[in-house]
């Protein structure tokens, strides 16, 4: 009975309605996915990889200094190449003068000396501060203190401050001659007015009269020292203009007569050689002469090889000569360059030196006409009855004139203090530098650039595709990435192409540059991989994933919400999207709060998921 019992007890287990069945194998009730509404900054970003280098290449061209002119500028120390340049350092000389790497965004156009004003001097006292040399007021006024600072710097750093030339001197000297004619001038003025006061006598009379006289023949005198100085200049500057021509065919003769003395070697060599052979041709003959031959045979074989043994001789001493007057001609051709080029140095010098005296005689010859009128007046005032007033009158224009003489010698004097060439100084917004190339070698003339240098600061090189060029802005951020180094650095997008296929990319892709804030050296040359935020919202927004938004039938966007253990609707306005999330904005009244929960999607009976939707 037992075992019946339990057989139909198992019966019974095994027997189910189709009822059961399916409600064992139905699918459980519908469970909502959810996740929480977060607060966060969003971003999309645009990644590629790139090539670091050192940054911003620029050539380097030296300025042109009007108070230098005539110099060689050859170049007496080079640039040397990978060296770093820091503020105050000596990057090259040129004629025995250093040339200066400075602080500074204006470069130098002009030269800089006393009375001059302007950004440029601003940003050289600014400079010579930023060394400990206290310029005075820092105002972008060249003077003393400013003067005094810029020769403490050179003499620091072993060179001699730049000061007046010899052209500057001259024109000070002659200034000086001419206030002092001036000065002299306006004496005489007063003097007069003092003897117009007093009856004049015979003796003053006849005085006057030859001062008169004396000071006419000083005016033609000065005349003729003015066309005197007229055809020197004009001798000087045509021998100027023809000096370089000179300086060329010396060239050209020397270089004519290097060719003729190496062509004479040439063919004196060759003789050698048709004599040495000539040489070993004879005693070959007179080492074949038979023993038993005729004593005749056997003296002619011995003349035959002492007749070639003196052509060889000669051959060789002619040779000796060639080599010797090709030589003395190779030492003296470049001899005669340099004293070509020395005449061209001298001749432009003469120009200088006729303009200046030139200019004296033309000063000369106005000073001699001040006094001649002067004299002529004296003589008309003393023949004429006393008019002081026009006495007065000259009085007061010789003293202008004296102010005026006494004033430019001021200005020149000034002028002729301690000076900063052009040539010089180099202003560079960004120090220190490192020297790329160098064009300028030791004894060439500097012309053009001189050399490229680029700064210490990092640069990194990249493409972009046309789609992410169309996004990516200079001023950009970037997040700088090296794996293997460990290196995570912040940068910013300074350029990007407006073309394709510049500086040396694919021809399909925009070429772009990224400036890091800081990095080492070793990353000079690696390969970086650049994430550049191309999007972003202003600060801190709310978002949700992308999959919790839905369609309303008018048309807004939707969030089911879990409030209270139901769902809710809540309308919102979708912003931007990136990482999977999406900006939202609650409208219609409703509230959004972060850490509330949204549906994302439904799990079924099956383990399946479905997307939320709204109803």
């Amino acid at each position: 009975m037992v075992a019946l019992a339990l057989v139909g007890w198992l019966a019974a287990r095994q027997i189910r309605s189709p009822a059961q069945v399916a409600a064992d194998t139905a699918a459980p009730k519908a469970s909502p996915i959810t996740a929480p509404v977060v607060r966060r900054t969003l971003s999309t970003e645009v990644i590629v990889r790139g090539t670091v280098r050192y940054g911003a290449p620029q050539a380097v061209v030296l300025g042109t200094s009007k108070i230098k002119q005539g110099g060689s500028d050859v170049v007496t120390r080079a640039p040397v190449r990978r060296a770093r340049l820091a503020a105050g350092q000596l990057a090259m000389a040129v004629d025995g003068r250093p040339v200066f790497v400075l602080p500074g965004a204006i470069p130098m156009h002009r030269d800089l000396g006393p009375g001059d004003a302007g950004p440029d001097v601003l940003q050289l006292e600014r400079a010579l501060r930023g060394f400990g040399f206290s310029p005075g007021a820092v105002d972008g006024r060249y003077d003393s203190g400013t003067e005094g600072a810029v020769s403490s710097f050179y003499l620091r750093r072993g060179w001699d401050p730049f000061g007046p030339t010899d052209a500057q001197l001259d024109q000070l000297h002659t200034a000086e001659a001419a206030a002092a004619a001036a000065r002299d001038a306006h004496l005489q003025a007063l003097s007069a007015i003092d003897q117009a006061r007093q009856a004049p006598t015979a003796a003053d009379i006849a005085q006057a009269r030859i001062d008169a006289v004396t000071a006419a023949d000083a005016l033609d005198t000065a005349r003729l020292a003015v066309r005197a100085a007229e055809d020197k200049k004009r001798s000087a500057v045509m021998l100027a203009a023809s000096a370089p021509a000179a300086k060329d065919a010396v060239g050209a003769g020397a270089r004519r007569d290097q060719a003729l003395a190496d062509a004479d070697v040439a063919a004196k060599r060759a003789a050698l050689t048709i004599a040495v052979d000539a040489t070993q041709v004879a005693r070959m003959k007179a080492d074949e002469t038979p023993l038993d031959a005729a004593p005749s045979e056997r003296t002619a074989a011995a003349d035959a090889v002492r007749e070639a043994q003196d052509a060889e001789a000669q051959a060789r001493a002619d040779l000796d000569a060639a080599v010797a007057t090709a030589a003395a001609v190779r030492a003296e051709g470049p001899s005669a360059v340099r004293k070509a080029s020395d005449d061209l140095v001298q001749a432009q010098r003469d120009v200088r030196i006729a303009r200046e005296e030139l200019h004296r005689a033309r000063v000369g010859a106005r000073t001699a006409r001040t006094q001649a009128h002067l004299a002529v007046e004296r003589l008309h005032l003393l023949r004429e009855p006393t008019d002081v007033g026009a006495m007065r009158a000259v009085a007061r224009s010789a003293a202008e004139e004296e102010g005026r003489t006494r004033s430019e010698v001021a200005r020149l004097a000034r002028a002729g203090g301690v000076q900063v060439p052009a040539d010089e100084v180099l202003f560079f917004p960004a120090l220190p530098l490192r020297v790329d190339a160098v064009r300028a070698k030791r004894g060439s003339q500097v012309s053009g650039t001189a050399m490229t240098v680029t700064n210490s600061r990092l640069a990194v090189d990249s493409s972009l595709a046309p789609g992410d060029a169309r996004l990516v802005r200079p001023g950009n951020r970037a997040l700088i990435e090296e794996q293997e180094l460990g290196v995570k650095l912040r940068g910013t997008v300074s350029r990007v192409a407006d073309t394709p296929g510049t500086n040396k990319v694919d021809p399909s892709r925009f070429s772009f540059q990224v400036i890091p804030e800081a990095g080492p050296v070793s990353l000079v040359g690696a390969s970086v991989k650049l994430t550049i935020a191309v999007k972003s919202t202003k600060g801190r927004v709310m978002a949700v994933p992308a999959s919790a938004l839905s369609l309303g039938g008018d048309g807004n966007a939707r969030l089911q919400v879990r409030r209270g253990g139901r769902a809710v609707l809540v309308t919102v306005a979708p912003g931007l999207a990136a990482d999977g999330l999406v900006e939202v904005r609650a409208i219609g009244g409703d509230r959004l709060r972060p850490g509330e929960l949204v549906a994302v999607g439904s799990r079924g009976g099956r383990g399946g998921t479905r997307p939320g939707v709204g109803p």
